[in-house]
Parts: C-alpha cells; structure tokens; sequence
C-alpha cells in the first residue's frame, strides 16, 4: 500500500514536471506570461483612472518598470542556495509608493536554509530587516514576517555587524524564518542618499559559503519566475491603481476614510505612513500643515496618479526633517504647486495636474498624526 502511494505520488510528480517542461518547449508558458502581461494593462485602463496622455503613458511605462525589477528579483537573483543582495527599487524601477530617501536591498530565501548577513552598517539614519512569505514583497504572499530594527541590534563601534537568518533561535542579532519564507528586504533611510555612505553588505547561506556554484537555469525555473513577475506585474499595478482612485474622492485632504488595508501586510510596523489625492489648477496650490511627531525620521513626497515619486532627482518633490524648513514653534508647512511660488518647501508637481502627496513618520511607538490641507490660489501665497 505505501509503495503504491509512493509510486503513484512519484508518477503524478513526474507527470506535472513533464508538463512544466513542455509548456517552456512548446511556448505555452510563454504565451501564458504574456497573457499576464495584457491582464495587468486593464488596470491601466480601469474605470477611475485618468485618460490623459501623460497618465496613460505613466501607467504603461509603470507596468514596464515592475516587470523589470521582478524579473531581476524572481528569474536572473532567485537562486536561494545562492542569494545575492540587489538593488529592488531606485529611480526608474519603482513600486507602489517607495520612498526616495530609501535605498532598497532585497534577496531570495528559502526558510529551509540558514543565511548570514554581514558587513558595516554605513551612514543611514535608519535601518530595518524585514523577512516576507509568499512571492515576496508586493507579490501576493502573506506578507511580513519577523522584522528586524536597529534598535534591537548589536553593532561593533566600527559600524560592523552580522545577522542570522534561521528557524531556530541564535545568539545575538537574529530573524526568525518560517518554512514559507521567500525573501528579505532591507530599507536604509536617509537623510541626504547622495551624500551619505550606504551600508556594505553580503550574505551568504550557511554552510555552502560559496562552495558550489549556482545551477544552471532549467525549464521549471523559468515556468515558475515567468508566472510569478506575470501575477506581481498585475497585482502591483492594481494595488496603485486602486488606491488612487479610491482617495480621489477626498481630494486635497488627508482622512482616515482614505486608508485601507491593501499594503499593510506589507509595511513595516515601525512606519506610519498616509497619503492623500491632490488635484490643482494651473493657479492654485495645495498647502499642507504638520506639526511632525516625535520620531527617528519623517519625510513628505509626490507621487503620480499610479503611486509612483515623481522625478525627485529632477524636480524638488520630496523633502524630510534634514532638507525641510520647519517653523519657529516646530510645525512645518509645504506647498504642493505647479510652479515656484517663492516661498519654504515648494514642492514640484512635475507637470502633474493630480496624484498623490505621502507622508511617513518612522520610529518605535510614533503618535501618529494627519496632516490639515487647504487649498488656496498660488497668488495669495506671495
């Protein structure tokens, strides 16, 4: 009885991985990614969504974007007998609201494996580990698992440290993985990205160091990364899409009847994070007013209609408690315009007539707050 199970589960195994095969070799599963692919531009062109040439050509351009970066992340780095730590999220591939003072590092896991991460912690105002399930960040899994901040961490006075990646508990700065653990994400925040040192990083799996070199690509590999970038591609632009239209309705004004759940399985705990849908004539502006809580690091930027930044590194479209000018009594004040109306913390639409405008505050137990909006014309403002 049990060597028939066991042969009839070997069959069946053995039948789906011919068929797997097959699908690469006859070009089903290309054409099934492609599918995909045109799935995810209906979210483009969803009920909602803006028809104007410049948000049209952003959403496509969007889709392009996330399909790169996941190809990186899930076809040319999936190897978690051999993770390497890259680059998730940076100027031209981007994902649903990412930060600008971030600089995003990102490998695949298996939670079967024990991984070390070593080097130098570098100049970051901040610096978290967060471990995810499923298909990873934004890709339909569970979500976050243990995470990781340096508050909780032992760093040598050379900046130097280590972190261990395992089921089983280890002395000294440690992730807890799951058996469904995929991957892990690294947020470094900073305070001036272009003029402060990143952190230098590896990782390697424990006990293969290096020993063995990566296996080569097979047809499975390539079904399996193909259906997942196809599946986060869709998923993604959906989130974003989504999620604009829905703050629409409260245009210029932050309010919690805006947020939902959509990326909470994503975020990080010690991040608070909340946006609102501005909409500006040519002559007018938007201000925002704050007092900022009480925290490690807070930051305010624009975002296009599908929760992109804009071109921050073109355009002043971001600032934060470095780069901001803050009030005699410690509130702030930014102006949301389309162009410079002279005074502190202008920030560029970019040639956006709409979009979003984000803020984070980020740091262990934050009093959250929502920042008060008025719409005024850009010629009070003088």
């Amino acid at each position: 009885m049990d060597e028939t199970a066991q042969d009839d589960g070997a069959s069946t195994d053995d039948v789906v991985q011919q068929d797997v095969v097959q699908q690469v070799v006859d070009g089903t599963a290309w054409r099934e990614f492609c599918a995909l692919l045109a799935d995810a531009g209906e979210s483009i062109l969803a009920a909602g969504n803006p028809e104007d040439p410049l948000d049209r050509a952003e959403g496509f351009r969007m889709l392009t974007r996330l399909m790169r970066g996941s190809l990186e992340s899930f076809l040319e780095h999936a190897q978690p007998r051999h993770p390497q730590l890259i680059c998730t999220c940076h100027e031209t591939i981007k994902i649903v609201g990412e930060n600008p003072d971030n600089h995003y590092l990102g490998a695949s896991l298996d939670g079967k494996y024990d991984y070390r991460i070593w080097g130098t912690r570098g100049e970051a105002k901040w610096i978290s580990f967060n471990l995810f399930s499923g298909a990873g960040f934004g890709g339909g899994g569970p979500g976050t698992g243990a995470t990781l901040h340096e508050e909780h961490m032992h760093i040598e006075p050379d900046g130097s440290f280590e972190v261990i990646i395992s089921q089983t508990q280890h002395p000294g700065n440690w992730l807890r993985s799951e058996a469904d653990t995929r991957s892990i994400a690294i947020r470094q925040t900073f305070l001036d990205k272009r003029g402060q040192e990143h952190a230098d990083l590896h990782i390697e799996r424990i006990g293969d160091q290096g020993a063995t070199p990566p296996d080569p690509l097979t047809p499975e590999a390539l079904h399996r990364a193909l259906t997942i970038v196809g599946h986060y591609t869709k998923i993604v632009a959906g989130i974003g899409a989504q999620w604009a239209v829905r703050q629409a309705q409260w245009p210029n004004v932050f309010t919690d009847e805006a947020e939902d759940d959509l990326t909470d399985k994503f975020k990080d705990p010690q991040i608070k994070w909340h946006q609102a849908y501005f909409d500006l004539g040519e002559d007018e502006a938007l201000v925002v007013e704050v007092v900022p809580p009480a925290c490690d690091y807070w930051m305010i930027a624009l975002h296009n209609h599908w929760m992109e930044t804009l071109d921050y590194v073109n355009h002043q479209s971001t600032l934060n408690c470095h780069s901001a000018t803050l009030e005699p009594d410690g509130s702030a004040r930014f102006v949301v315009a389309h162009r410079d109306p002279g005074v502190a913390n202008w920030l560029d639409t970019a040639g956006h007539r709409h979009g979003t405008v984000g803020v984070r505050w980020v740091g262990p137990d934050v009093v959250d707050v929502l920042p008060a909006t008025r719409v005024v014309a850009l010629s009070d403002l003088a």
